[in-house]
């Protein structure tokens, strides 16, 4: 009787080891699937950062054109100022010429 209930404790015990075996693999697949999910969430991130440096490499460039235009803008008022001056001061020449 002892002998029957030891190979009954043994089967038991084979049983629960084969049962925490094919938890094992399950646990090892889910690490694996959680490994590749991380790996694609690092690929996602990489394609953000690089997508980043995209729009900041334009806004660099647009930061660029607006300085270029805010210059150009500059220069056409100082022209226009010294012509609305040259102007003016041959008008008034014209005008004490004429009076």
């Amino acid at each position: 009787k002892r002998l029957e209930h030891m190979e009954k404790h043994s089967l038991q015990v084979d049983k629960r080891l084969e049962q925490m075996e094919k938890h094992s693999l399950l646990v090892d697949k889910r690490l694996e699937q959680m490994e590749r999910h991380f790996e694609l969430v690092e690929k996602k991130f990489d394609q953000g950062d690089k997508r980043f440096e995209s729009i900041e490499r334009q806004l660099e460039k647009q930061n660029q054109a607006i300085f270029d235009v805010h210059q150009e803008i500059k220069q056409q008022m100082k022209w226009t100022f010294a012509m609305l001056i040259t102007v003016s001061g041959l008008s008034i020449t014209i005008l004490k010429l004429i009076l």
